[in-house]
């Protein structure tokens, strides 16, 4: 039996394929190089959510129910199975730290070291591996 390829390896196919065989032949026209440029990247981009994606979505959501202090076997929560799902509950539990941290649920200054802060930082890290891994913070 062949196993069919993984979606994020076809997408690296088609940027190499934009890359190798459509970019030289539209590198005159500017508009074309640019949308080929462009697409080549989104490609990219997708390519690294599929592979990193449920794993920076699994670790913000850890991060998030520690900060807000949540069970997350507790069986009033949601338990999300999908990524849509899980996306879903990440920006709805984000919503509820920005409230608290709004209503000075937190105690004291949030300085450089509070949770919150590592938290943000290890999100935007996650978020930039995916989006522009060239970036680093």
């Amino acid at each position: 039996m062949q196993d069919k390829p993984e979606a994020a390896d076809l997408m690296d196919a088609i940027q190499e394929f934009l890359m190798k065989e459509i970019l030289p032949f539209v590198k005159e026209r500017d508009d074309l190089s640019f949308k080929t440029l462009v697409s080549w990247n989104m490609l990219g981009v997708m390519a690294r959510e599929f592979r990193t994606g449920e794993h920076c979505i699994n670790a913000e959501l850890e991060r998030l129910h520690a900060l807000l202090n949540l069970n997350p076997d507790d069986p009033q929560l949601a338990k999300p199975e999908t990524y849509t799902e899980k996306m879903e509950l990440c920006r709805q539990l984000n919503h509820k730290l920005a409230e608290q941290i709004r209503n000075g649920h937190f105690e004291g200054d949030l300085t450089p070291d509070h949770p919150i802060w590592q938290h943000v930082r290890e999100t935007l890290r996650e978020t930039l591996s995916v989006s522009n891994p060239r970036f680093s913070v």
